[in-house]
């Protein structure tokens, strides 16, 4: 396995760039007042030249999202990105991006140096991106719509993980602390994972993910038992899951049976399809779509004690 590039960390004073790969945010208020979130942290923001702009459920046509990426890993000026909100949208920008002319232009970035993307939900797509294409670390964690209302949880998550040089561990829901070991045992390996729905979405690309030896984490929101089932299963068939030297179940929000028929619970599905695995396995780390937040470095190395129902990040993320 190759140690991808580390971003410098960030510091106060420093540009955020802000680009919306996916979808719009209806209210403009609701923008400045997330920027006003962000920018509380001490950072200077600056938008994409189409990051306000709204196609129906995208944030823009596939080409203006594609360029505004494009142009924020490039500026000089901007020390990190941090992707607007998710949805749904990247999927497109990726098949945007993936013609000789901007795939070239991409990839003279390489040469570069590295600079923090971050962002969850649909931003997984993002993050495989630049996995492939670059060999950045990239962070999983809180879109700018989330500063809106982010809980310290959140921003004392977002600055251990950009801000600091020095291991961490991710703790639990301060709200509902009780994390569940589905199977027990201690793994190491490097972190991969992003929503459950958007991995699927990634097989059979150029960006699919490699989850041997990873510890692979997964989230999701709004999705039906059976959907999780679904989707899981199609991770067994094409092999993935097992290859894994562990595995962290973060957030299933709102996750429910949402018609009165008979249904499989979320443990019935962990039961029938991960246990199985003899693979150390926890559930119910604050990763995705809860009211609080942790940012994860993809790439570096981590160790989960799943006896112990913990997640240590072993390497800081940033240089």
């Amino acid at each position: 396995m190759v140690s991808p590039q580390k971003p410098p960390r960030l510091r106060e004073g420093m540009m955020i760039g802000i680009v919306a790969p996916s979808s719009p945010v209806a209210e403009s208020a609701d923008v400045a007042r997330a920027i006003a979130g962000l920018e509380r942290l001490g950072f200077r923001t600056v938008m994409g030249d189409h990051a306000r702009d709204s196609r129906g459920y995208l944030a823009g046509t596939d080409a203006d999202r594609a360029e505004d990426l494009l142009t924020m890993i490039a500026r000089d000026d901007v020390d990190a990105i941090i992707c607007l909100r998710g949805g749904y949208g990247a999927g497109r920008l990726l098949n945007a991006l993936n013609t000789p002319e901007r795939l070239a232009r991409l990839r003279e970035l390489a040469d570069r140096p590295p600079k923090a993307i971050v962002g969850f939900s649909d931003i997984t797509m993002i993050h495989a991106l630049i996995a492939r294409e670059l060999g950045w670390t990239t962070f999983y964690g809180p879109v700018v719509t989330s500063f809106k209302g982010a809980t310290d949880y959140t921003i004392a998550a977002f600055r251990r993980a950009l801000m600091e040089t020095v291991p961490f561990d991710i703790p639990p829901d301060p709200d509902d602390p009780y994390v569940e070991t589905i199977v027990p045992g201690v793994a190491e390996g490097p972190l991969a994972g992003g929503c459950l729905a958007l991995l699927i979405s990634l097989l059979g690309t150029p960006w699919e993910p490699d989850l041997a030896g990873r510890l692979f984490f997964f989230e999701d929101v709004n999705e039906e038992p059976y959907a999780i089932d679904r989707m899981l299963t199609h991770l067994l068939a094409a092999g993935k899951m097992q290859r894994c030297a562990g595995i962290v179940i973060g957030e299933l929000a709102a996750c429910k049976q949402r018609t009165p028929t008979n249904t499989l619970h979320l443990g019935d599905i962990f039961d029938d399809l991960i246990r199985p695995l003899g693979i150390p396995t926890i559930y119910h780390l604050p990763i995705g779509h809860g009211k609080h937040i942790a940012t994860l470095p993809l790439g570096v190395r981590a160790r989960l004690d799943a006896t112990a129902r913990t997640l240590q990040i072993l390497e800081p993320g940033v240089s």
